[in-house]
């Protein structure tokens, strides 16, 4: 099956050299929660002349994802500087049409792989703020001694983009109201954030304070002058 090709063409090239995998996932949200997102799956030149050798593509057999890809998805070959994959981008309407897609991908083993840096995820949506949170999956075990050779063969980042403001993670300089979560694969991390899609004072809120105010002090004048 490709799948097992697959797999076993990253488990032999990522533990028996030093060739390196990149994941980048980017979710990116608009302010009534549709959006799009891209998923990116990169090996370095080493993997790619190792992929070749072994009778794969210079991609490593990671075409088999792009050709069981479900209907609606879009795909391409993707090069980042020395870096060399694939590119996997859909849109969707709201937060449960993303879950379903994700699910989609899930039930195809090829494709599965795109998401196999993520063990979990879920969106929380209450009247002023929208939360994301999840897990990284520990997709590598090992030993305290060949820890740091581990630390060099994949690098993930989960970037997400949302409306309003983000009040969780609390970081001092926010560029573009985007937040980067990175992964070793070494362990099971959380991640969490969370942002206030709508302000506690709203145009409306401010506009009927200022009503009642203006009526108080009327009714405090009108009482003054009686007396």
């Amino acid at each position: 099956m490709k799948y097992k090709t697959l797999i076993k063409f990253l488990f032999v090239f990522l533990i028996f050299s030093a060739c390196e995998v990149k994941w980048d996932m980017e979710i990116s949200f608009e302010e009534d929660l549709s959006g799009s997102y891209s998923i990116a799956v990169l090996i370095d030149q080493e993997a790619q002349m190792y992929a070749v050798e072994t009778g794969q593509s210079s991609i490593g057999g990671l075409d088999a994802i792009l050709s069981n890809l479900p209907d609606g998805f879009g795909s391409s070959v993707y090069q980042e500087g020395n870096y060399l994959g694939i590119l996997i981008r859909n849109d969707f309407e709201d937060t449960d049409e993303l879950l379903l897609q994700f699910e989609k991908l899930k039930s195809e083993e090829n494709t599965a792989l795109l998401l196999l840096p993520i063990q979990e995820i879920r969106f929380d949506k209450s009247e002023r703020d929208f939360g994301i949170t999840g897990k990284f999956a520990e997709i590598f075990v090992t030993d305290e001694e060949n820890l740091e050779g581990f630390k060099r063969i994949f690098d993930g980042q989960l970037s997400i983009i949302v409306p309003g403001n983000i009040t969780d993670p609390q970081i001092s300089e926010i560029v573009d109201n985007t937040i980067i979560f990175e992964n070793d694969g070494l362990s099971v991390k959380t991640f969490k954030l969370v942002t206030r899609t709508k302000p506690i004072f709203t145009p409306e809120l401010i506009a009927a304070l200022l009503a009642i105010f203006g009526l108080i002090i009327y009714f405090v004048r009108q009482s003054v002058k009686k007396k």
